[in-house]
């Protein structure tokens, strides 16, 4: 789940946060997650937002969805149980 901070600038309401379920994705060595929002956010292997956009990030996004939906969807990460 992808949560962003979002600050209120002349301070009449209080700062909040944005949260929502995006599908997630391994794909070409990558895990990224999809936001309809905010795009696609790269993973770390313990499903929390990278630091760093890691070489070859945007490439990797580029030949992703240009992909089919259902070659997508084959995409999809299962966590392991």
């Amino acid at each position: 789940m992808t949560c962003l901070r979002m600050t209120n600038a002349d301070k009449s309401l209080p700062d909040g946060f944005v949260c929502g379920f995006a599908p997630i994705y391994e794909f070409d060595g990558y895990l990224f997650e999809v936001h309809s929002g905010f795009g696609p956010i790269p993973l770390r292997k313990d499903l929390e937002p990278r630091m760093n956009i890691p070489a070859g990030f945007w490439d990797m996004i580029d030949v992703f969805k240009a992909l089919p939906e259902n070659a997508k969807r084959a995409c999809l990460f299962k966590e392991e149980s």
